[in-house]
């Protein structure tokens, strides 16, 4: 494509490659900021980006020789390289890498008009503006500002990197697409209703599409992010009621179990007053002890506390599952009790759901603490593992076959811990997953 519209440059194809290049800079910027990432890249990280870049000048400087007829599959090529290098850099799906590279192409598009409409303004009439040297550290300049104001707008929102939809990728697609081509079409199509042969119009059109295009993804974007947003909630939600469902059939079960309990305390003691044969001692003895194991129930000071306990200790031992417990439940009375359920339930359900799949029995392990630390509520609750699990956003990335049900334990525990004005903390040391709560004490 030629460098020249009528007898005005068009932006230095350099420019171009360099805008683009910075645009993905902004979105691996923030991806790594809201996944908790160091900034600092990877030495494999470091040759992507900058073999992107290279490939990108080469490309741009191609487009600027060739016949017009080679432009667009060029600019297809460039956008691909942009795609390539968003996906080296950062841990996600194509749907994501393809929603976020329609974002940074249109983004490096109003940046390059932007900046060139800006120069050629003040530069037309020469002066001090006027030669390549101005022109490079005008473009330095002017890309500073926008892509650190980018960085800074975008780094104010939240941000959904995974769970991209098929509609939210074709529509971000389709958004820059169409953006592309309005803004471009006066460089190919000068005859139409909604392009122009004249330069400063084209310049116009160009730069003010652009700038239109851009905004309306931004807000497409933001719309996104909040239906995602309120669809975790909901989730979040419908944890929260399931934990408390859970609860209260368990202390109704308790209650159940308490009155069979003393009935069949009392049968025994009958039956043993009477003359009875070796086999039915024997027979009492085993039901006896079966009773037991009814029996053992968890006393840390906190009712619905002990009532999880319970009910969760009760299904390890089915399962061969040691679960042991030194809790001090009394400095969680302030926490509801929908709350307890919450942050308790679901934090042994992942511990007890990962135990299963332990092997022999004798690693089924689960430790639980409740303390006070430093005015602080500290729960701890570990469970032995042997997988290597993998974090986002401070939490282990799911292994279960459902997106949609599954991995909203942790972040429900999260949303409370906050609620209260505390924290949670995920890690693994040693083959032990270890979740720690921290909340306020006497909040």
């Amino acid at each position: 494509m030629n460098g020249v519209i009528g007898m005005v440059p068009d932006i230095p194809k350099a420019y171009t490659a360099i805008a683009e290049w910075l645009s993905c800079v902004v979105c691996i910027g923030l991806y790594r900021r809201e996944h908790h990432l160091t900034f600092r890249p990877t030495r494999r990280e470091t040759l992507c980006a900058l073999a992107a870049l290279a490939i990108l000048l080469l490309l741009q400087h191609a487009l600027g020789v060739i016949n017009v007829v080679f432009w667009l599959p060029g600019m297809a090529a460039a956008i691909l390289v942009m795609y390539w290098m968003i996906m080296s850099c950062c841990d996600m799906n194509k749907k994501a890498g393809i929603y976020w590279m329609s974002i940074t192409f249109v983004m490096a598009e109003v940046a390059a008009a932007l900046e060139w409409q800006l120069y050629y303004f003040w530069a037309e009439g020469g002066g001090l503006f006027a030669g390549e040297l101005a022109s490079a550290l005008f473009m330095l300049t002017v890309y500073g500002i926008f892509f650190a104001g980018a960085y800074w707008f975008q780094s104010r929102r939240g941000h959904h990197w995974t769970e991209i939809t098929t509609q939210e990728m074709l529509t971000s697609v389709l958004i820059a697409a169409i953006t592309f081509a309005l803004s471009n079409l006066s460089y190919i199509f000068s005859d139409t209703p909604f392009s122009t042969s004249l330069a400063k119009e084209a310049f116009h059109i160009r730069t003010l599409t652009g700038v239109g295009g851009f905004a309306i993804l931004l807000a497409y974007q933001r719309q996104c992010s909040e239906h995602h947003i309120q669809l975790e909630l909901e989730s979040v939600y419908t944890v929260l009621r399931t934990q408390y469902a859970q609860y209260k059939q368990s202390r109704e079960s308790m209650e159940m179990i308490n009155r069979k309990y003393h009935d069949l305390k009392h049968q025994i003691a009958i039956l043993r007053s009477e003359k009875n044969q070796e086999k039915k001692d024997l027979y009492l003895d085993e039901l006896e002890q079966e009773i037991r194991d009814y029996e053992t129930q968890y006393k840390t000071g906190n009712g619905v506390l002990d009532t999880i306990l319970t009910g969760k200790g009760m299904y390890c031992a089915q399962h061969g599952i040691t679960l042991t417990c030194v809790a001090d439940g009394k400095l969680l009375e302030s926490v509801s009790v929908m709350d307890l359920c919450t942050i308790f339930g679901n934090a042994l359900d992942n511990a007890i759901e990962c135990e299963l799949f332990i092997e022999p029995e004798e690693k089924r392990l689960i430790h639980l603490s409740v303390s006070e630390m430093n005015q602080f509520v500290l729960i701890r609750i570990e469970n032995y593992l042997e997988e290597n699990l993998r974090f986002a956003n401070g939490l282990p990335v799911t292994t279960k076959g459902s997106r949609d049900e599954h991995g909203f334990g942790l972040k429900s525990i999260r949303y409370l811990a906050q609620k209260y004005g505390g924290s949670m903390m995920a890690a693994v040391e040693d083959n032990w997953f270890i979740l720690k709560v921290m909340l306020p004490l006497g909040k």
